[in-house]
């Protein structure tokens, strides 16, 4: 018998895969010929996923009714102006001499393939389903599609408050804006969002990564299975930990390249990060880390300029979204757990070890450890490996620093939040193994 829900699943997805239309203006310049065309397409719809969540913020921030329509066309109008910044017109060098990737490389493909499958079969079976889509990513995508822009009555309601008001607001633009497209919002369509965001990975990471195709399709696919593994254990199908990931995968691969001091890469990487930045609150730290090592990354000069193509997205995205929290009386800044600086160190060891049984728990802790093993016994470690190694330790720091902030044993918080934030680390070390160049032992060039 045919699932009844299928075709409004189908209609609810749609708009989500035609995202790559939107960033297509920026991803069609010379500059982005180096990658190939699979990474290109996926490429193109983070960044389109990037315009259409910041033009629905400001037609929020100016009070304007959410349109279709309108916000395909003005972020497409966004990518289009932004491509024709200066950065984006030179041809890219020719790319390196590398290995046809022969066996390795299929080898890899069948091992991403299965992955996706796996986490396709738990988004249909609902084995991946996250809690956190029930409670306030998908309800809040909901109300907003039904409201056509953010409804600020609705978050300011007393008893709305686990709907955390301030959390960044990607996900559920993106949500709402497929929910508009579709008609409603469907529950389904929002699951399928995890397995897609799985193949997205496998088809855009080894073209974005600039080592041989071997070293970059076993890579690539190594960080695929640690996603689809750590997001069917720890439940993350519909929430934002599985875009968030892509995300932080994306610009790690792309500002840990050769040509990562190209003003061009320099860009993208700013848009990919602003997006992390834009989906959830570790997203800023992940961005301002992963910045702030790719300014020392070989190639790109530590300049204002590099800083505010790496930095300068994400401060329009934030500026937005703080201007929009601002105006409207509903947030200013991230807060739940207490003030910045309030730290209860005494908790220091029971969240180590609580995060270390959340790791545990999950697939017996193998998609972080299998990962460092290997890293571990590749022996060569490229410079440009610090900054997907950086930001994952950025990372591991930013959310101890979270947990330190709960007056109350944070324990059981840990247990059911430390193995999906933690996702990315596993990716960052995969990335890491593809990473080309000089050993971080020899001398600067």
């Amino acid at each position: 018998m045919a699932d009844p829900a299928a075709p409004m699943t189908a209609m609810w997805i749609a708009p989500l895969l035609l995202l790559p239309l939107v960033g297509a203006p920026l991803l069609m310049r010379p500059p982005f010929r180096r990658f190939s065309g699979a990474s290109a397409i996926v490429l193109s719809g983070t960044v389109g996923a990037v315009f259409v969540s910041l033009v629905m913020t400001l037609l929020s921030l100016a009070g304007a009714r959410w349109n279709v329509s309108v916000i395909a066309a003005a972020a497409t109008l966004f990518a289009w102006g932004f491509s024709q910044l200066p950065a984006f017109s030179p041809e890219p060098a020719a790319p390196a001499d590398g290995d046809r990737g022969g066996a390795m490389s299929r080898l890899a493909a069948v091992v991403s393939a299965a992955a996706v499958g796996a986490s396709a079969l738990a988004a249909h079976l609902g084995t991946a389903t996250s809690p956190d889509l029930f409670f306030f990513w998908g309800t809040k995508a909901q109300q907003f599609a039904a409201a056509q822009g953010i409804d600020v009555a609705w978050l300011k309601a007393p008893f709305h408050g686990f709907l955390h008001p301030y959390y960044p607001p990607l996900a559920t633009n993106l949500g709402a804006f497929a929910s508009m497209t579709a008609g409603r919002f469907s529950w389904e369509g929002a699951l399928w969002t995890f397995p897609l965001l799985v193949a997205a990975l496998a088809v855009g990471l080894p073209g974005t990564l600039d080592g041989s195709r071997s070293r970059s399709a076993a890579a690539a696919a190594l960080a695929v299975s640690a996603v689809a593994l750590v997001g069917i254990r720890a439940s993350v199908a519909g929430n934002a930990d599985a875009p968030l990931v892509v995300f932080e995968a994306l610009a790690a691969a792309v500002l840990q390249r050769r040509d990562a001091g190209d003003a061009s890469l320099q860009w993208l990487g700013g848009l990919l990060l602003a997006g992390a930045a834009a989906t959830k609150v570790e997203g800023l730290a992940f961005a301002l880390a992963v910045s702030a090592l790719a300014l020392r990354h070989e190639g790109a000069r530590p300049t204002l300029r590099t800083a505010g193509r790496l930095l300068g997205p994400t401060a329009l995205t934030l500026a937005a979204w703080f201007a929009f929290g601002a105006a409207r009386r509903l947030f200013h800044e991230y807060s739940e757990y207490g003030p910045f600086a309030e730290l209860h160190l005494d908790h220091l060891r029971s969240v180590l070890a609580a995060i270390a049984a959340s790791l545990g728990a999950t697939a017996r802790g193998l998609p972080w450890i299998v990962p460092a093993l290997v890293l571990a016994a590749g022996g060569r470690i490229a410079r440009a490996a610090r900054v997907p190694l950086g930001a994952a330790g950025a990372l591991v720091v930013f959310l101890v620093f979270a947990y330190l902030h709960m007056g109350s044993d944070p324990s059981t918080w840990i247990s059911w939040s430390a193995a999906r934030v933690l996702m990315p680390v596993p990716v960052l070390f995969a990335l890491a193994l593809a990473a080309d160049g000089p050993p971080a032992s020899s001398s600067p060039r």
